[in-house]
Protein backbone atom coordinates (compact mmCIF):
# COMPACT_ATOMS: atom_id res chain seq x y z
CA UNK A 1 0.00 0.00 0.00
CA UNK A 2 1.49 3.17 -1.17
CA UNK A 3 2.25 6.06 1.03
CA UNK A 4 -0.34 8.73 1.16
CA UNK A 5 0.52 12.36 1.09
CA UNK A 6 -1.46 15.07 2.67
CA UNK A 7 -3.94 16.67 0.40
CA UNK A 8 -2.28 20.04 0.63
CA UNK A 9 0.83 18.56 -0.86
CA UNK A 10 0.21 18.97 -4.51
CA UNK A 11 2.50 17.40 -7.03
CA UNK A 12 5.01 19.88 -8.37
CA UNK A 13 4.71 20.37 -12.06
CA UNK A 14 8.04 20.81 -13.81
CA UNK A 15 7.80 22.80 -16.96
CA UNK A 16 10.49 22.52 -19.59
CA UNK A 17 12.71 25.62 -19.69
CA UNK A 18 14.80 27.22 -22.45
CA UNK A 19 18.16 28.90 -21.97
CA UNK A 20 17.86 32.62 -21.68
CA UNK A 21 18.41 34.47 -24.88
CA UNK A 22 19.82 37.90 -25.46
CA UNK A 23 18.46 39.79 -28.32
CA UNK A 24 20.91 42.32 -29.82
CA UNK A 25 19.47 44.96 -31.98
CA UNK A 26 21.24 46.41 -34.96
CA UNK A 27 21.56 49.68 -33.11
CA UNK A 28 23.59 47.98 -30.35
CA UNK A 29 26.27 46.72 -32.75
CA UNK A 30 29.18 49.17 -32.93
CA UNK A 31 29.66 50.43 -36.43
CA UNK A 32 33.25 50.36 -37.80
CA UNK A 33 33.87 53.13 -40.27
CA UNK A 34 35.29 51.86 -43.57
CA UNK A 35 38.92 52.83 -44.21
CA UNK A 36 39.32 55.76 -46.51
CA UNK A 37 40.89 54.97 -49.83
CA UNK A 38 43.65 57.27 -50.98
CA UNK A 39 42.69 59.29 -53.97
CA UNK A 40 44.40 57.99 -57.16
CA UNK A 41 45.89 61.41 -57.91
CA UNK A 42 47.81 61.29 -54.63
CA UNK A 43 49.51 58.06 -55.62
CA UNK A 44 50.21 59.45 -59.08
CA UNK A 45 51.75 62.55 -57.55
CA UNK A 46 53.99 60.46 -55.30
CA UNK A 47 55.19 58.41 -58.27
CA UNK A 48 55.88 61.51 -60.36
CA UNK A 49 57.84 63.12 -57.53
CA UNK A 50 59.84 59.95 -56.93
CA UNK A 51 60.73 59.60 -60.63
CA UNK A 52 61.65 63.30 -60.83
CA UNK A 53 63.87 62.94 -57.76
CA UNK A 54 65.69 59.91 -59.18
CA UNK A 55 66.15 61.65 -62.52
CA UNK A 56 67.54 64.77 -60.85
CA UNK A 57 70.02 62.79 -58.77
CA UNK A 58 71.22 60.84 -61.81
CA UNK A 59 71.53 63.99 -63.90
CA UNK A 60 73.25 65.99 -61.21
CA UNK A 61 75.62 63.22 -60.13
CA UNK A 62 77.85 63.74 -63.16
CA UNK A 63 77.96 67.49 -62.67
CA UNK A 64 78.75 67.11 -58.97
CA UNK A 65 81.59 64.72 -59.80
CA UNK A 66 82.96 67.06 -62.48
CA UNK A 67 83.06 69.80 -59.89
CA UNK A 68 85.69 67.86 -57.94
CA UNK A 69 87.26 65.46 -60.47
CA UNK A 70 88.42 66.66 -63.93
CA UNK A 71 86.29 64.91 -66.54
CA UNK A 72 88.24 61.90 -67.89
CA UNK A 73 91.57 63.67 -67.57
CA UNK A 74 94.38 61.28 -68.50
CA UNK A 75 97.99 61.33 -69.60
CA UNK A 76 98.79 60.53 -73.23
CA UNK A 77 102.47 61.36 -72.83
CA UNK A 78 103.67 62.55 -69.45
CA UNK A 79 104.63 66.21 -69.48
CA UNK A 80 103.68 66.57 -73.14
CA UNK A 81 100.12 65.55 -74.04
CA UNK A 82 97.01 65.26 -71.87
CA UNK A 83 93.45 64.45 -72.93
CA UNK A 84 90.10 65.03 -71.24
CA UNK A 85 86.51 66.10 -71.54
CA UNK A 86 85.44 69.68 -70.93
CA UNK A 87 86.97 70.53 -67.56
CA UNK A 88 84.90 72.35 -64.97
CA UNK A 89 85.79 76.04 -64.68
CA UNK A 90 86.50 75.69 -60.96
CA UNK A 91 89.27 73.16 -61.66
CA UNK A 92 90.63 74.32 -64.99
CA UNK A 93 93.14 77.02 -63.98
CA UNK A 94 94.97 74.78 -61.51
CA UNK A 95 95.24 72.00 -64.10
CA UNK A 96 96.55 74.35 -66.77
CA UNK A 97 99.15 75.70 -64.36
CA UNK A 98 100.14 72.38 -62.77
CA UNK A 99 100.59 70.58 -66.11
CA UNK A 100 102.26 73.62 -67.74
CA UNK A 101 99.75 73.61 -70.60
CA UNK A 102 100.68 75.97 -73.42
CA UNK A 103 98.36 74.69 -76.16
CA UNK A 104 94.69 73.66 -75.98
CA UNK A 105 93.20 71.64 -78.84
CA UNK A 106 89.41 71.54 -78.59
CA UNK A 107 87.39 69.16 -80.75
CA UNK A 108 84.16 71.01 -79.92
CA UNK A 109 82.83 74.25 -81.40
CA UNK A 110 82.99 77.09 -78.88
CA UNK A 111 79.76 77.91 -77.07
CA UNK A 112 80.41 81.13 -75.13
CA UNK A 113 77.08 80.68 -73.29
CA UNK A 114 78.54 77.60 -71.59
CA UNK A 115 80.26 78.89 -68.41
CA UNK A 116 83.00 76.24 -68.62
CA UNK A 117 83.79 77.15 -72.23
CA UNK A 118 83.72 80.87 -71.45
CA UNK A 119 86.09 80.29 -68.54
CA UNK A 120 88.47 78.29 -70.75
CA UNK A 121 88.58 81.09 -73.32
CA UNK A 122 89.24 83.65 -70.59
CA UNK A 123 91.91 81.60 -68.82
CA UNK A 124 93.71 80.78 -72.05
CA UNK A 125 93.96 84.49 -72.76
CA UNK A 126 95.11 85.29 -69.24
CA UNK A 127 97.78 82.55 -69.22
CA UNK A 128 98.99 83.06 -72.80
CA UNK A 129 97.77 79.64 -73.93
CA UNK A 130 97.18 79.05 -77.64
CA UNK A 131 93.80 77.51 -78.49
CA UNK A 132 92.82 75.57 -81.60
CA UNK A 133 89.25 74.57 -82.48
CA UNK A 134 88.80 71.45 -84.64
CA UNK A 135 85.09 70.59 -84.33
CA UNK A 136 83.72 67.08 -84.80
CA UNK A 137 80.39 65.36 -84.20
CA UNK A 138 79.55 64.09 -80.72
CA UNK A 139 80.05 60.44 -81.71
CA UNK A 140 83.56 61.16 -82.99
CA UNK A 141 82.67 61.21 -86.68
CA UNK A 142 82.76 64.26 -88.94
CA UNK A 143 85.31 66.02 -91.11
CA UNK A 144 88.53 64.00 -91.17
CA UNK A 145 90.44 67.26 -91.69
CA UNK A 146 89.60 68.16 -88.08
CA UNK A 147 91.38 65.03 -86.85
CA UNK A 148 94.35 65.72 -89.12
CA UNK A 149 94.59 69.31 -87.87
CA UNK A 150 94.37 68.19 -84.23
CA UNK A 151 97.14 65.61 -84.59
CA UNK A 152 99.37 68.09 -86.45
CA UNK A 153 98.82 70.70 -83.72
CA UNK A 154 99.76 68.15 -81.08
CA UNK A 155 102.96 67.16 -82.92
CA UNK A 156 103.91 70.76 -83.68
CA UNK A 157 103.46 71.71 -80.01
CA UNK A 158 105.79 68.87 -78.98
CA UNK A 159 108.37 70.14 -81.42
CA UNK A 160 108.18 73.51 -79.67
CA UNK A 161 108.41 71.97 -76.21
CA UNK A 162 104.84 72.94 -75.33
CA UNK A 163 102.49 70.75 -73.33
CA UNK A 164 99.09 70.13 -74.94
CA UNK A 165 95.62 69.62 -73.52
CA UNK A 166 93.41 67.83 -76.06
CA UNK A 167 89.74 67.74 -75.15
CA UNK A 168 86.21 67.24 -76.37
CA UNK A 169 83.03 67.39 -74.31
CA UNK A 170 82.58 64.00 -72.66
CA UNK A 171 86.18 62.89 -73.09
CA UNK A 172 85.07 59.52 -74.46
CA UNK A 173 84.63 59.87 -78.24
CA UNK A 174 86.39 62.69 -80.12
CA UNK A 175 89.45 62.96 -77.88
CA UNK A 176 89.74 59.17 -78.01
CA UNK A 177 89.57 59.27 -81.82
CA UNK A 178 92.33 61.88 -82.07
CA UNK A 179 94.49 59.98 -79.58
CA UNK A 180 93.92 56.76 -81.56
CA UNK A 181 95.17 58.31 -84.81
CA UNK A 182 98.15 59.79 -82.96
CA UNK A 183 98.99 56.39 -81.46
CA UNK A 184 98.81 54.34 -84.67
CA UNK A 185 100.08 56.81 -87.30
CA UNK A 186 102.64 58.85 -85.32
CA UNK A 187 103.73 56.41 -82.61
CA UNK A 188 103.11 53.23 -84.69
CA UNK A 189 101.05 51.46 -82.08
CA UNK A 190 99.14 48.32 -82.94
CA UNK A 191 95.58 49.41 -83.86
CA UNK A 192 93.93 46.89 -81.53
CA UNK A 193 96.04 48.06 -78.60
CA UNK A 194 95.09 51.67 -79.34
CA UNK A 195 91.43 50.65 -79.53
CA UNK A 196 91.64 48.95 -76.15
CA UNK A 197 93.07 52.15 -74.72
CA UNK A 198 90.01 53.95 -76.07
CA UNK A 199 87.78 51.49 -74.23
CA UNK A 200 89.67 52.04 -70.99
CA UNK A 201 89.15 55.77 -71.45
CA UNK A 202 85.38 55.61 -71.79
CA UNK A 203 84.55 54.65 -75.38
CA UNK A 204 81.98 51.87 -75.84
CA UNK A 205 81.16 50.33 -79.20
CA UNK A 206 77.84 49.26 -77.74
CA UNK A 207 76.69 52.80 -76.95
CA UNK A 208 78.55 54.35 -79.90
CA UNK A 209 78.84 51.87 -82.79
CA UNK A 210 79.86 54.57 -85.30
CA UNK A 211 83.36 55.50 -84.15
CA UNK A 212 85.39 52.32 -84.84
CA UNK A 213 84.09 51.90 -88.43
CA UNK A 214 84.77 55.60 -89.02
CA UNK A 215 88.37 55.36 -87.79
CA UNK A 216 89.04 52.29 -89.95
CA UNK A 217 87.42 53.64 -93.11
CA UNK A 218 89.22 57.00 -92.92
CA UNK A 219 92.66 55.60 -92.13
CA UNK A 220 94.16 56.08 -95.60
CA UNK A 221 92.79 59.59 -95.97
CA UNK A 222 94.00 60.51 -92.50
CA UNK A 223 97.48 59.17 -93.23
CA UNK A 224 97.59 61.08 -96.53
CA UNK A 225 96.68 64.32 -94.78
CA UNK A 226 99.41 63.79 -92.19
CA UNK A 227 101.95 63.12 -94.97
CA UNK A 228 100.79 66.29 -96.69
CA UNK A 229 101.19 68.23 -93.43
CA UNK A 230 104.69 66.88 -92.84
CA UNK A 231 103.64 64.99 -89.70
CA UNK A 232 104.61 61.53 -91.00
CA UNK A 233 106.81 60.45 -93.93
CA UNK A 234 104.59 57.97 -95.73
CA UNK A 235 101.27 56.15 -95.71
CA UNK A 236 101.81 52.88 -93.82
CA UNK A 237 101.38 49.64 -95.73
CA UNK A 238 99.45 47.70 -94.64
CA UNK A 239 97.12 50.28 -93.18
CA UNK A 240 96.49 49.93 -89.44
CA UNK A 241 92.99 48.55 -88.86
CA UNK A 242 91.05 47.72 -85.71
CA UNK A 243 90.15 44.05 -85.78
CA UNK A 244 89.65 43.20 -82.11
CA UNK A 245 88.79 45.72 -79.41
Amino acid sequence: MGREFPRHWLPLKIYPTQPPTMEITHAQIPQIAPARRAWPWKWALCIVLAVAGIWYVCEAAGRWKDRFVPRKLRTVEAGRIYASGQIDRHLLRQILVDDHIKVIVSLVSDDPTDPDVAAEIQMAGDLGIQRFIDPLMGDGTGDIHSYASAVKQMVDAQGQGKAVLLHCSSGAQRSNGATFYYRVLVQHWNADDAAREMTRNGHSSHSNPALIPYLNSHMREMAALLVQGGVIDHIPDPLPQIEHE
